[in-house]
């Protein structure tokens, strides 16, 4: 149901109740308040108009209330109809007040959820580009693989053409491979445009080790600059996932680089990231990234996720805050899980759809 079809059927229901509380009141021998009964009228009305037109639902109610007096009992004071009557229009007048005071702390509230969601939403941007800029070395060399592949491809399709008798079925080979390595290069292109553009979060069916695949194209250099080797244990047959792939990738992303950093002082030979992926006893599909770093403090696991709160001597402790923020919309969870024997293990899981 539309919001204007609710709100025309709260309006119907308000009147409905109204002319049936007055009819009680104002043609049956009750000798009760049926008038304070005006009060849920009050409290349908504030939910289907306006301020002003709540105010006027409440005159309208207390009106009634004093017109079933005046229909019983004429223009005489009756000691406890009277005081009845009053009670009713002080019960009325009291409920609209409260009512408008809830309604409109109700609306602030919402414009701050508002505010803070478009806060939160331009922070997340403004990491994702920050992490961008950490990529950039691994973005470049993505892109110069494919447009490398492309030049060479080139260089030997003319020298194929240039012979006494052309070697057609190379050059077409050559061709061919250059059209594949140019639609790589376009994909990492558009992976980079996804995670540096600036949108409202798009959800969709999606597969979880397709996100986790590309997020580790995206990091490949950055694995060899830190002398990182990248161990995928990717669980096949998992559920899909209703999520944004955007942010996913931005989660990702940033528990890689932070495994790769947390094993900077480790010697080289021990360096390995596990990327893994499962399916969880309660129908969640799990993403872990493991390192072989030092591990986490204890003293410092219960704050890992708090904003700006980072073992980094430079870091601004955004990363997992968000992480744990865009997670969490998605209807997740972020934690860290035990049973590592050493380094970290940092795990989100999704409800499969």
């Amino acid at each position: 149901m539309s919001e204007p079809e609710r709100s025309s059927l709260l309006q119907f229901m308000a009147g409905v109740l109204a002319l049936v509380i007055f009819l009680i009141d104002a043609l049956t021998p009750l000798d009760i308040a049926i008038a304070v009964l005006y009060v849920a009228v009050v409290l349908v009305a504030v939910t289907a108009w306006p301020r002003r037109g709540a105010l006027l639902i409440m005159a309208g109610c207390m009106l009634l209330t004093v017109a079933a007096y005046v229909i019983s009992y004429g223009m005489s004071i009756v000691g406890g109809s009277f005081a009845r009557m009053l009670v009713s229009l002080v019960a009325i007048a009291i409920t609209t007040f409260l009512a408008l005071k809830g309604q409109a702390a109700t609306s602030r509230l919402l414009l701050r959820e508002e505010a803070l969601s478009r806060a939160q939403a331009q922070l997340t941007h403004v990491t994702r580009v920050t992490m961008l800029g950490e990529l950039a070395a691994s973005i470049a060399h993505e892109v110069n693989q494919p447009l490398a592949a492309i030049n060479a491809n080139g260089e030997a399709c003319l020298r194929w053409i240039d012979r006494p008798q052309p070697e057609i079925q190379e050059v077409k080979a050559a061709v061919q491979g250059m059209l594949e390595d140019a639609t790589r290069a376009s994909e990492v292109i558009r992976r980079v445009r996804l995670l540096s553009r600036k949108s409202e979060p798009a959800y969709a069916p999606l597969a979880v080790n397709d996100i986790v695949e590309e997020s580790a194209a995206l990091v490949q250099r950055e694995l060899a600059r830190h002398g990182v080797r990248l161990t995928p244990r990717l669980t096949g047959g998992l559920p899909l996932v209703h999520a944004d792939r955007v942010q996913l990738q931005q989660v990702i992303i940033n528990l890689m680089m932070n495994g790769m950093q947390a094993m900077e002082d480790i010697p080289g030979h021990r360096r390995e990231l596990v990327l893994e992926t499962s399916l969880s006893g309660d129908d969640r599909v799990a993403v872990t990234v493991i390192d072989c770093g030092h591990g986490i403090d204890p003293a410092h696991r219960d704050r890992l996720f708090d904003p700006f709160f980072s073992t980094k001597t430079e870091g601004m402790g955004m990363g997992l805050p968000i992480c744990r923020s865009i997670i969490e919309s998605h209807g997740g969870r972020i934690r860290v899980i035990d049973g590592v024997d050493n380094g970290a293990a940092l795990q989100f899981s999704l409800p499969s759809l």
